[in-house]
């Protein structure tokens, strides 16, 4: 049984391009080849990537008197003709020659290489190699060739290569947008997108889609938590990878607010408290009602502002009213109309032209009636809705 030998991994700085190669266990059947990977920029090898070690099955010695002569691919697909690569990715194309009769002087590379790839163009080895970061999909034959002589002449051995670089990884895909999101003031909300491809990065805004001024600190994951807001709101996410960037569209959150929400906010979380039927101050208007016309449901209530009043054969009535504004009226408007009844009977209350839907902003509202004899009753309805 052959000796094993231990492969180490060590590495260094080199003046100068190629691949070196270290040939151990001589005219043994595996042989370990260890040689150094460099990435090379557009001008130059700018940095030293790493030194690993890879084991070479039936090659034979490269100074062999007698044997076939070839170039075998040592990485990334040992002893094919076919090199797999991805677009966007490094690629170290590492091969030897080996078999009689001579040791290579020079190397050459004939056919054209995808962008972004360099012939290391070793010198005075048996390994030569080929690298860099391929940036365009597609085929691409090549024919390497080692030469007996220096810059590249005498006898000389030739083997076709395919390079086959892959698509790198695909941009962002947006499969599902962030939903627009109804709340209260009280609650939270969550977006959330869903987004095909590898290796994505996340950032939330706030804002309109496109506009990165108000970037959302910690806010790097598909889905955003937003806490409770006294107003409108939008926000949008930005997903990208080393292929690309892609912007989502924009997510509306209104809020709106309830009895609920007022509740909450007025008398806390306490259910006998916040029931709409109670009275909790005593002043003869419940809960639900002090909500309707703005008044608080802890202080009593003193209507001052609406008058009714009969002069010179009229009947003036005016009062004042109140925007929905403030804690538990996020997105809602105060409505008021007035109508008018003979018998005050459930069904005979009409409503009085030029005076429905008033939305309250805190002007002052005046009507007055004739009086033609007959009785008249009068109220005035105040609702709670969202805003138009």
């Amino acid at each position: 049984m052959p000796k094993k030998n231990k492969i180490s991994f060590y590495g260094k700085h080199l003046p100068k391009a190629g691949l070196t190669s270290l040939l151990l266990n001589k005219g043994a059947a595996t042989h370990f080849i260890t040689y150094e990977s460099h990435f090379v920029g557009s001008a130059a090898i700018t940095q030293i990537v790493k030194w690993s070690s890879v084991a070479v099955a039936g090659l034979g010695t490269y100074d062999a008197v007698s044997g076939a002569t070839q170039i075998t691919q040592i990485t990334p697909s040992s002893g094919s003709s076919t090199v797999p690569a991805k677009a966007g990715e490094l690629l170290n194309l590492v091969y030897q020659i080996t078999g009689a009769p001579h040791r290579a002087r020079s190397w050459a590379v004939i056919g054209e290489l995808p962008e972004g790839l360099n012939h290391l163009n070793s010198t005075n080895s048996n390994t030569d190699g080929i690298t860099g970061t391929p940036t365009q999909p597609g085929n691409y034959t090549i024919r390497v060739r080692a030469y007996k002589g220096s810059n590249n002449n005498g006898y000389n051995y030739t083997k076709t290569f395919t390079i086959e670089v892959a698509p790198g990884s695909e941009p962002p895909i947006i499969s599902t947008q962030p939903s627009n999101v109804t709340m209260t003031s009280v609650n939270e909300a969550s977006l959330q997108v869903g987004v095909s491809g590898n290796g994505m990065k996340y950032q939330w805004y706030k804002g309109e889609s496109g506009n990165t001024s108000n970037p959302i600190p910690g806010a790097n994951n598909n889905s955003l938590k937003v806490e409770a807001l006294k107003a409108d709101s939008n926000y949008w996410v930005q997903i990208s990878n080393d292929s690309g960037t892609v912007n989502s569209q924009t997510a509306k959150i209104k809020v709106v607010d309830n009895y609920s929400s007022w509740a909450e906010q007025q008398l806390g979380n306490n259910p006998e408290l916040s029931a709409p039927e109670k009275d909790n101050d005593g002043d003869g208007l419940t809960n639900e009602f002090e909500y309707l016309i703005g008044s608080s449901p802890v202080e009593q209530s003193l209507d001052s502002d609406t008058e009714i009043l009969i002069e010179d054969s009229k009947i003036e009535l005016s009062f004042m009213t109140k925007a929905a504004q403030g804690d538990g009226y996020a997105g809602l408007e105060r409505v008021y109309s007035v109508e008018e009844s003979n018998d005050i009977s459930k069904d005979s209350w009409k409503g009085v032209p030029e005076f429905q839907n008033i939305i309250g902003n805190g002007q002052k509202i005046s009507l007055s009636k004739p009086i033609n004899g007959a009785k008249k009753y009068y109220r005035l309805k105040v609702n709670i809705r969202e805003k138009s």
